[in-house]
């Protein structure tokens, strides 16, 4: 008796199922293996989520360098198939990578790109996680009132704050009021 070969839907199913587990490394291989599946079926957009999905696993398990390259190419898969939301997610993931690798300025730019595209589709969450991104980039960079101010623009768009939200923009304020006042 055989076995059947994996779909690519169970691979990306087990690679998510490690990276919960936190096998960042046997999730970044699963995804590998289901990008490559997709592709073989000749579905470039589930391929394209794949790879973003691999870059996320390669990060946690600190190969930037790998990361970059997993993602590079699949903001234009996205784009030719009319996705907006996994694009926008592509750029965010670009972003992280190039952050990681010690490339700012790209990562800073590409931060930005996230922002606007998660602004355009009004997903108010995602473009909160990024700007908590680009506000640490910010700061390692030498600017505190810039990430200060991002930082609070991205408690803003979180569609639900914590009590731990609201008490951390409240204490936000208290610098740009001292500032002009």
């Amino acid at each position: 008796m055989t076995v059947p070969a994996p779909t690519p839907t169970s691979l990306s199913q087990r690679a998510l199922q490690d990276f919960r587990q936190g096998r960042f490394s046997d999730a970044a291989e699963g995804f590998r293996a289901a990008r490559e599946a997709y592709a073989q079926a000749g579905d470039l957009p589930a391929a394209a989520e794949a790879a973003n999905n691999q870059g996320v696993a390669l990060l946690q398990a600190g190969r930037p360098q790998e990361a970059r390259r997993a993602v590079e190419g699949t903001l234009d898969v996205f784009e030719r198939a009319g996705d907006p939301a996994r694009a926008a997610q592509a750029v965010g993931n670009l972003a992280s990578a190039a952050d990681a690798c010690g490339d700012p300025e790209v990562a800073e730019r590409l931060y930005q790109a996230a922002v606007e595209r998660f602004a355009a589709l009004g997903d108010g969450a995602a473009q909160a996680i990024v700007l908590n991104s680009l506000s640490q980039l910010q700061l390692k960079r030498g600017r505190p009132l810039e990430a200060l101010t991002t930082m609070q623009t991205g408690l803003e768009h979180k569609p639900r704050r914590s009590l731990r939200d609201r008490w951390l923009q409240r204490l936000l304020r208290l610098p740009s009021r001292l500032l002009r006042g």
